[in-house]
This record gives structure tokens, C-alpha cells and sequence, in this order.
């Protein structure tokens, strides 16, 4: 389930022209965070199986190459935290 339409909430591989777009040009979620699915995976903190993988750390949220089903919050991947792709970033916050 989605928090909306997936063509109105991200950019994936049906949406995109087969590029990353800029942030928050999608409408946002209901509290107001944009660009949690599609667009851009986003590192997580946490580990993925230290005991199996050691370092490797979770992504989340698909991105602007991925099919529908890989658009989703509990869509997960997983990699060394030195990989680099141009679909791969991760959300800057702040507290207030």
C-alpha cells in the first residue's frame, strides 16, 4: 500500500525519462516529507545482518530506475557503505 498515487508521489522507471529529478518536485507525504519513494534510494543507518555481511548497510525507497514494486518503503537493499551509483543518496534532517 502507498501513501497515494505512485505518478504523483516519485519518480521511477515508468515517470523519470530515465534520470534523477530535483527534490520535492512530486507532492509530499501526509507529513509532508517528499521523495520518500522512487527518485533516489536512501542509506539507512542500519546494518544488514553484521554477522553475515559485516559492514554492509540498508537502502530504502527505490529509485528513478526501478519498476513499481522496488518504489515502496519496505523495499530493501543492502551494500558495502562505499558503494556509489547516481540512484543512491541519502535524506539530509534536522531537528527542531
Amino acid at each position: 500500500m502507498r501513501p497515494g498515487e505512485l505518478d504523483e508521489i516519485a519518480w521511477y522507471r515508468g515517470n523519470s525519462g530515465g534520470r534523477v529529478h530535483d527534490v520535492a518536485t512530486r507532492a509530499p507525504n501526509a507529513w509532508g516529507f517528499h521523495d520518500m519513494i522512487g527518485n533516489v534510494w536512501e542509506w539507512c543507518w542500519d546494518l544488514f545482518d553484521p554477522e553475515v555481511y559485516g559492514p554492509y548497510r540498508v537502502f530504502r525507497g527505490g529509485g528513478w530506475q526501478d519498476h513499481p514494486r522496488g518504489c515502496r518503503a519496505s523495499c530493501r537493499r543492502k551494500s558495502h557503505p562505499t558503494l556509489r551509483i547516481d540512484d543512491l543518496g541519502f535524506r539530509v534532517a534536522r531537528r527542531r
